[in-house]
């Protein structure tokens, strides 16, 4: 249960940063009858867990990168179980091989404990130790090349019980229950055969990281640095002739797992080679030794998302002024502002390595731009309404609604004559 909780309040916590209102919405369902809902998931593990088919979609690449992400987004009670299998695996002592996994120092990804941050860390300290040229590239579509039956024999020969392999092998199966709704195209972005894991499954960058164990320990010998966050990696050396010997080394071993790298000419936004100092980039930063900006990808990303949040909030405003009802997921003015605040605060805090005060100066003007703007718009519309609609595009409830009237029939409550309301409660009603 201890882990089953924990494994919980970790999908919770992704679960709150969401855009998907339903996402949001069964996470609080979920937990409103907690330990009842653990439980329940508790006795299915015991009688033998069945992963339902997950629901495929394929949003754009991030950071302007071409082509799809094909995402695999499973019901809440299968991540959490594939979170719950996750922390068994991190937490298992008595697993060494899974154990040195783990402890590679320059894999930074999917690791408790580590992220982005570390390895900017690790470059900038290869950098202060004299290193001069680098090179990087994503790993092309690395989750639909993981070899599963090389992930589940590592597990078995690390001595984990066939039955736990078992179970991790269903839940890093993909089926999705859509399958039919996807182009002929989309659908082949999904892992659905014997190799290949989701994105998005809280398993899927551990099975990357065993599959890649040799490879980060070869990588990280004569002079050569081999940072790598999941399916991007740099490598970092004195002089380009070894960095470029290393990369080309690289892409040979990938090749053995079927897996492949970006030539920096063909497609510079997957891959780059030059020197330190030069304009790079590598996990959502400028590769600039110091100061690590954000990439304008990341800058244009953040931006892209103020103004949807506004262009929502205009449009629930408006929705008011027509008259028509608000959802409740609807943001008016101040549920807006609350939305962007919790987006600049998010973003901030995903480039902690970031010292550039210009950078972020200009952006903070760029978005006190915006904010006027969507001000101006309140104003004007709220000017123009009557006090029952400036509640309503406050998203202030209004007392004497009928919605609130049903909300008392429903409960069995007597209503008070509406004159007697305004005259207050009388000494045999009581204070409501």
């Amino acid at each position: 249960m201890a882990v089953l909780m924990g494994a919980w309040h970790a999908i919770r916590r992704n679960a709150e940063t969401s855009r998907q209102e339903t996402t949001k919405r069964r996470a609080r369902e979920f937990g409103d009858d907690l330990v009842v809902n653990l439980r329940k998931l508790q006795s299915r593990l015991e009688a033998g867990y069945v992963f339902a088919k997950a629901h495929g979609a394929t949003p754009p690449k991030a950071g302007g990168k071409p082509g799809k992400r094909p995402l695999v987004v499973a019901p809440l009670e299968d991540r959490i179980v594939q979170r719950a299998l996750l922390d068994v695996l991190q937490d298992a002592e008595d697993l060494p091989m899974v154990q040195a996994v783990l402890a590679c120092p320059t894999s930074v990804g999917g690791i408790r404990g580590r992220g982005v941050d570390t390895g900017l860390r690790l470059f900038q300290t290869r950098v202060e130790a004299g290193d001069r040229y680098c090179a990087g590239s994503d790993i092309a579509a690395f989750f639909t090349k993981i070899p599963r039956q090389k992930v589940f024999d590592f597990l078995v020969a690390s001595g984990a019980e066939i039955e736990f392999v078992e179970l991790v092998e269903k839940a890093l199966t993909v089926e999705l229950a859509n399958e039919d709704q996807l182009s002929a195209a989309d659908r082949k972005l999904f892992p659905t055969g014997p190799d290949g894991v989701a994105q998005g499954c809280p398993l899927s960058a551990l099975a990357g990281n065993i599959v890649l164990r040799d490879f980060d320990a070869r990588m990280n010998v004569r002079g050569i640095t081999c940072i790598r966050y999941i399916d991007d990696f740099i490598l970092l050396g004195r002089n380009e002739g070894s960095v470029a010997k290393a990369m080309i080394s690289a892409g040979k071993m990938l090749a053995d797992y079927g897996m492949s790298i970006y030539d920096p000419v063909r497609a510079p936004t997957k891959a780059f080679r030059g020197l330190i100092g030069e304009p790079h980039e590598f996990l959502g930063h400028e590769l600039r030794p110091g100061s690590y900006p954000p990439a304008s990808g990341a800058r244009n990303k953040l931006m892209a998302q103020i103004a949807a949040l506004i262009t929502e909030g205009q449009r629930s405003i408006d929705k008011v002024a027509r008259g028509q009802a608000l959802r409740p997921q609807d943001r008016c003015y101040a549920q807006t502002l609350v939305a962007i605040d919790n987006t600049i605060r998010g973003w901030r805090g995903s480039f902690k390595m970031s010292n550039c005060l210009e950078v972020f100066a200009g952006m903070d003007m760029e978005i006190d731009r915006r904010l006027e703007g969507f001000q101006g718009f309140y104003r004007a519309k709220m000017s123009r309404m009557n006090r029952a609609q400036q509640r309503r595009a406050m998203k202030v409830s209004l007392l004497e609604t009928s919605d609130t009237a049903s909300l008392a029939d429903a409960a069995g409550s007597t209503q008070i004559p509406a004159r007697r309301r305004r005259n207050g409660p009388s000494a045999d009603e009581g204070i409501l």
